[in-house]
Order: structure tokens, then C-alpha cells, then sequence
């Protein structure tokens, strides 16, 4: 029989949580819409990986919880004291989750992408403001590159798509 510590209730919520989020993207997967388009590796596919992937490693872990096999933080050993949870960083990071989510319409991928690799290199330390934002503003522009124009899978248009000509003709 376990004994039903906070450390075991915390892994036992986390594995849960984690089974639900593998759960939900595994839903998803199946009530995808695909395109009008045949391919064999589509948007679905790797939503499909990925639910179930993380049911998978959610299945597992929940299994060695029942068994009594807790993790141990890395870095500390048995008995020393446990570093307190660094609510500002979780909180940017949080923030600018977030502000990805609500910006994504409306200003469209490479500027909302940009303001969150800022937002999360700021929330981990980073204070060279130009670097960070030239570096942010790169990358968006690769990774929406390589979605909308190699792998024909849209992000969102928005200023700088329509600015750096990258905008999808909408035809009709």
C-alpha cells in the first residue's frame, strides 16, 4: 500500500494531467478536419504522433507512481532542502504564453511568435533586448517559412507576413 504523501498526490496530478492532455490531443487528432488535398503526412499525422506519444508516457507514469517510485528532483539528494518554485520566471513564461494565444489571429504568426520568444527569453535571464528580439524575429520568420511554404501547413498571416511577402494569395 502507498502512502498517500503531497510528494506522491503532486506526481499522481501531474501523470493525470498529463493523461488528460494526451487524451485531448488524441481527440483532436481523430476529429481533425484534413485538407481537400491527399497526402500521407499531414497535419493529423502528427498530431496522432504526438496524442499518442504523450498517453503513452502518461500511461507510464502513472504506473510507477501506484508502484511507489517517485522522482527526485535533479540536482538534489535525499534530505537536503528543496529550492522554492520561481513564481516571477513561471509567470512571464505564463504571460507570454498567453499573449501568444490571444495575438495569433489577429497580428498573425511572425509577429506573435517574435513577442513570445522574446517574452521567454526575457523570463529566463536574457537582457540583450536587440539580440533577443533579432533572434526572436528570425526564427519566426524560418519556422513560418518552412511551415507555409515547404510543408504547405498555414500559420496565420498578419503585418510582417504581408511586409515580407510571404502572405498567402487568397484567390477569389
Amino acid at each position: 500500500m502507498i502512502k498517500v504523501t503531497r510528494a506522491v498526490l503532486a506526481e499522481a496530478i501531474f501523470a493525470f494531467a498529463f493523461l488528460l492532455l494526451g487524451l485531448f490531443v488524441l481527440y483532436d487528432a481523430f476529429t481533425l478536419e484534413e485538407p481537400g488535398v491527399y497526402s500521407v503526412v499531414s497535419p493529423k499525422t502528427f498530431e496522432l504522433i504526438i496524442g499518442f506519444f504523450t498517453t503513452f508516457v502518461a500511461l507510464l507514469l502513472i504506473i510507477q507512481v501506484l508502484r511507489g517510485k517517485l522522482g527526485i528532483a535533479e540536482g538534489t539528494e535525499a534530505g537536503a532542502a528543496q529550492l522554492r518554485p520561481d513564481i516571477k520566471t513561471m509567470s512571464i513564461v505564463f504571460i507570454a504564453i498567453l499573449i501568444h494565444i490571444v495575438l495569433l489571429e489577429p497580428a498573425g504568426y511572425i509577429a506573435t511568435a517574435s513577442l513570445t520568444f522574446f517574452g521567454v527569453a526575457y523570463a529566463f535571464g536574457s537582457r540583450k533586448y536587440l539580440k533577443d528580439i533579432l533572434i526572436s524575429f528570425a526564427f519566426a520568420v524560418i519556422v513560418y517559412f518552412v511551415f507555409s511554404k515547404g510543408l504547405r501547413i498555414f500559420l496565420p498571416d498578419g503585418i510582417f507576413e504581408n511586409l515580407l511577402g510571404l502572405a498567402r494569395k487568397v484567390e477569389g
